[in-house]
């Protein structure tokens, strides 16, 4: 179509037809623009095309690393249940008015306090901030992923520095107990802390019943946690699927 014009303006420019060549100059002119803008546009079309296919890569990674993480919730609520049942169970005993010492330490040995912290597996989110990409959402959801992201690392904050409080009741039942001898290294007994489980007075039994009384104060704090976490999580999960289905 060009090389139709320039044949033309040619034409007028041997004819010395200025007008007409003015005319057609301009006409060329207006072409090259508007091929200008098709390009364009096509161009912002693909570009527009390849974001959304990114941004439903992040949804749908992102939607899969969340329910993960509602299921792995869902299982730390229960252990955390086990493990406060497991103490309750000895507790209860222990405050009747006269507990027998052999059920008493069959319990105490039932009891478990083993202390762990929730870890998240949206590492999507990670790498949304740290690429830019969370650009890609729209207002609300970029607002809910934050929202999410901000508990998240408040929470774990938390629950990390309260169980490294508690390894400080069970360290300190170490150092009142004789640990060559418990853990079989020797047959000998330092006499200090000897048969301390079978007396109810011993300062081990104090300090014993404090690291019991702190692990279910973690527990509590834990079982918190999880279900805002995991209400958090679900909600999340519900707008990013929505956005998707809504989107097809």
């Amino acid at each position: 179509m060009i090389q139709f014009f320039r044949r033309i303006r040619n034409h007028h420019v041997v004819k010395n037809r200025v007008g007409k060549y003015i005319l057609y100059a301009i006409g060329e002119i207006f072409l090259v623009v508007i091929g200008i803008l098709i390009a364009v546009t096509i161009n912002n079309r693909n570009e527009q095309e390849k974001r959304f296919a990114q941004l439903e890569t992040y949804r749908t990674s992102l939607v899969q690393e969340l329910q993960q993480d509602i299921i792995n919730l869902n299982k730390s609520k229960e252990f955390l249940l086990r493990k406060r049942k497991s103490i309750r169970h000895y507790l209860d005993y222990y405050s009747t008015k006269n507990p027998e010492i052999t059920i008493l330490l069959g319990r105490l040995d039932s009891v478990n306090t083993s202390k762990s912290a929730f870890y998240t597996g949206t590492y999507t989110i990670e790498d949304l901030i740290t690429t830019g990409n969370l650009s890609l959402f729209p207002k609300n959801e970029k607002e809910a992923i934050l929202k999410l992201k901000n508990l998240q690392e408040r929470y774990f904050s938390y629950e990390t520095q309260t169980i490294e409080n508690i390894a400080l009741y069970d360290l300190e039942l170490k150092k009142s107990t004789d640990l060559l001898y418990l853990n079989g290294y020797s047959d000998k007994q330092h006499p200090s802390v000897r048969n301390w489980r079978n007396n109810l007075g011993s300062m081990q039994f104090l300090v014993l019943n404090n690291t019991l009384a702190e692990s279910l104060k973690l527990y509590d704090f834990q079982e918190e946690l999880y279900g805002n976490l995991s209400e958090e999580t679900t909600a999340l999960e519900k707008l990013l699927n929505d956005q998707t289905r809504t989107t097809y």
